[in-house]
């Protein structure tokens, strides 16, 4: 007897439907990108034990050269926000050591430790991009966590608790290199 269900095989194939839903919703990012359509995916975040939202990240999500990227999505796989963004998860050879490993094989990645990718802006740098052919296609989307600009600040409303632990302490633990960069340079 088999193990598939007409009830599972329904299941498995509502959420097959689903996937090829976003990632058609998502296809000129996707090929501004430069990515195979299996690097995109849905994600639903839930709370770990520490009560922090999370996602789970598959060891071979980390691996993905350019990088995997996602739509969060509901319990009913339904996209998360009416914003639909996407997020990236950058190659990471790391991640072992950075996250912890959950009962079901994956990775719990905090939401805010996530890079939100700006369409426009990997659009924009896609069709601008005269310089070296060998130049990275990945490089055009807009990092959550750049460096602000000489006489500038990073906005208040993007300090995460690490952040401000960082900031406190003196000591470089936030997930922000070039804060951490800060702090160091200021002992």
């Amino acid at each position: 007897m088999s193990s598939n269900t007409p009830q599972t095989t329904d299941i498995k194939e509502v959420k097959k439907q689903k996937l090829e839903s976003i990632r058609d919703f998502h296809q000129d990012l996707i090929d501004d990108l430069g990515i195979a359509r299996t690097d995109f995916n849905m994600k639903m975040p839930f709370y770990d034990k520490h009560g922090r939202l999370v996602v789970g990240i598959f060891s071979s999500e980390f691996r993905k050269e350019k990088g995997f990227f996602f739509e969060l999505i509901t319990r009913d796989l339904a996209p998360a926000d009416a914003e639909r963004k996407v997020y990236k998860v950058p190659f990471s050879s790391s991640f072992e050591e950075e996250y912890e490993l959950n009962e079901k094989g994956s990775y719990l990645v905090p939401l805010e430790e996530l890079r939100v990718v700006n369409p426009t802006s990997v659009a924009i740098k896609k069709t601008a991009n005269f310089g070296d052919e060998n130049e990275e296609v990945v490089k055009p989307f807009m990092q959550a966590y750049k460096a602000p600009a000489t006489m500038e600040d990073a906005p208040y409303s993007e300090m995460t608790i690490r952040d401000y632990y960082a900031i406190h302490s003196g000591k470089p633990v936030s997930a922000k290199t070039w804060l951490n960069e800060l702090i160091k340079s200021t002992k």
